[in-house]
């Protein structure tokens, strides 16, 4: 199972996927209050997706006690 560490660094390295991630997230949050077309609530909820992935890419921590042989 992988492991996660946060670090804050990580998310200073890459300011503007950090800008992003955090306003795309605020927007889904207040989603329902705005009702914007489908299309563009599909295309936020894709974006948010495309972060969370790269961003847990950069956050996961090799696990070392596995040797490959």
């Amino acid at each position: 199972m992988p492991t996660f560490k946060f670090d804050k660094e990580i998310f200073l390295a890459y300011p503007v996927h950090t800008a992003v991630f955090v306003s795309d997230f605020a927007v889904l949050l207040f989603l329902p209050l705005v009702r914007p077309p489908v299309v563009l609530g599909i295309l936020l909820i894709g974006l948010l997706v495309y972060l969370s992935m790269f961003f847990g890419a950069k956050l996961n921590v090799p696990d070392v006690s596995e040797k490959t042989s």
